[in-house]
């Protein structure tokens, strides 16, 4: 199918097009819903200044440990003094009723990984960092690898355990062995090294919380959960003096979310300040949260919250967006791009849109239809964007949402990817 860059009309401004992945996962935490347009997230689960949140006795469950902490090397070892910023969650299965915050968080981490024919929902773990993304499942490597084989991955030689495979429209690379995929994606990660990802998982090289006492003492005080963020900026309390912050959800009779900061020593920040920031500031509790229990132990500020399940309801598709493995590739002489649905689940194809991309439109978003003959597009499906009316273009973005208000980037492809 062809489509023509044509009659392009403007949707309210979305999130930038090409972020770091430190703004997407920042971003996940702040707004709830990274890649949604501005209309579309208005309903995020943070709480309007001045709101005042009941204070009360919280009983969280307990935490799981902090094994994801094995994944993340130290900065010597990519010689690299950058913040790092991990993500963990326990995808399993997900029927029940749970905040909007949590299911807009989990959202954006389906979005965001290729299908590797396993299924987000059979994840037993996922840790993403600054460097790469690493799934940990029952599976075993052959049924990855017939996955791959119907995409543009190819083999790609091994390292260590683990088989290779990488791809060139928009860089990819991809570690398999039984039970662990590592990936990487030159969209979003700030410095992709799967090497190091490895090595650090076998304990060949130091890991972060081995050499950071910040990460050490806030990994081991918020453990594992089903849903957590770790990194300086987090969770948004007295973040000017925190070295480091997480943001957690944790699900039993209720939804529970923590948020603990630590600080330097001698700087803590009493409890009566914290609840003033939850009163009057800016910060990443949502607003479903129930009640609050705000503690202070030495350099650590907890917050801790419960969040009543509510009715089970429709889940909006857009904070539920399908996991597929996007391919494109460029014919700068006919000047027309083809988009590829590789793998993955099937989507409705009117949900299905794309934006050209070009310098001056930075952070715009125009719907244009690119399936819209089909009621629904899978693996196999392609269609051809045609942009010889647009010779400046340099990229595609390919939308998913409804026709009206509302969307969010499912994949970004630059121009010069196959040139």
């Amino acid at each position: 199918m062809a489509v023509s860059l044509s009659n392009a009309t403007m949707n309210p401004t979305d999130e930038p097009s090409r972020p770091t992945r430190r703004s997407l996962l920042r971003a996940g935490a702040l707004a709830a819903t990274t890649g949604l347009t501005a209309s579309a997230a208005g309903c995020t689960g943070l709480p309007p200044l001045g709101s005042k949140p009941s204070y009360g006795r919280v009983d969280v469950p307990d935490a799981g440990p902090p094994d994801y902490r094995r994944w993340l090397p130290s900065q010597s070892v990519v010689e690299t003094d950058d913040d790092w910023l991990i993500t963990y969650a326990e995808p399993g299965p997900f029927d029940g009723p749970v905040p909007e915050e949590f299911v807009a968080r989990r959202g954006y981490h389906r979005a965001e990984l290729d299908y590797f024919g396993i299924g987000y929902e059979n994840y037993d773990r996922l840790v993403t960092t600054n460097l790469a993304t690493v799934i940990e499942a029952e599976f075993a490597a052959d049924e990855v690898a017939a996955t791959l084989a119907d995409t543009a991955y190819e083999p790609d030689g091994s390292y260590r355990d683990y088989d290779l495979y990488a791809r060139s429209d928009v860089p990819r690379r991809v570690a398999v062995r039984d039970g662990v995929v590592v990936w990487t994606s030159s969209v979003g990660f700030d410095a992709t090294n799967l090497e190091a990802t490895i090595d650090a998982g076998r304990g060949d090289v130091e890991r972060y919380h081995e050499a950071d006492d910040d990460f050490a003492a806030v990994t081991e005080a918020v453990g594992a959960s089903r849903l957590l963020y770790v990194g300086s900026g987090h969770p948004g309390l007295a973040t000017e003096y925190a070295t480091m912050g997480a943001d957690a959800f944790r699900i039993s009779d209720a939804s529970y979310q923590i948020l603990l900061e630590r600080y330097p020593e001698g700087q803590a920040v009493p409890a009566g300040r914290i609840r003033r920031i939850l009163e009057d500031e800016p910060h990443e509790l949502t607003s479903e949260a129930e009640t609050a229990d705000v503690g202070v132990e030495g350099r650590l500020a907890r917050v801790e919250a419960r969040v009543p399940l509510a009715p089970d309801r429709d889940r909006d598709p857009i904070r539920d967006p399908p996991q597929v493995t996007w391919g494109a590739s460029f014919d700068a002489d006919a000047r027309t791009v083809t988009i590829r649905h590789e793998a993955g689940e099937e989507v409705d194809a009117d949900w299905l849109w794309y934006d050209v991309d070009f310098p001056d439109d930075y952070g715009e978003i125009a719907k244009e239809p690119l399936w819209s003959e089909r009621d629904a597009v899978g693996p196999g499906d392609r269609a051809t964007i045609d942009l010889s009316d647009g010779p400046d273009a340099d990229g595609i973005q390919l939308v998913y949402g409804p026709e009206g208000i509302g969307s969010r980037t499912l994949f970004y492809y630059r121009l010069e990817g196959d040139e």
